[in-house]
């Protein structure tokens, strides 16, 4: 996936950023309770990030702006 390789290589660049992934097949209640309505889904904060083409220009323009706020 290519979000998955993304979010890898900004980690090893932000050292805090934290990464939770949720199998919605095995655990769909909690991607219900959360809101997940389509993958993948990025959180931050109050601030979500949806979509089945995320580039990683995508993602890092939404984690800067979550930086930002």
């Amino acid at each position: 996936m290519m979000v998955g390789r993304v979010l890898k290589k900004l980690q090893k660049e932000m050292g805090d950023l934290n990464v939770r992934e949720v199998d919605i097949l095995r655990h769909p209640r909690t991607a219900l309770r959360a809101g997940i309505t389509m993958i993948p889904t990025l959180e931050q904060g109050e601030r979500r990030l949806s979509g089945i083409f995320l580039n990683e220009e995508k993602i890092r323009t939404f984690l800067k702006q979550g930086e930002q706020d």
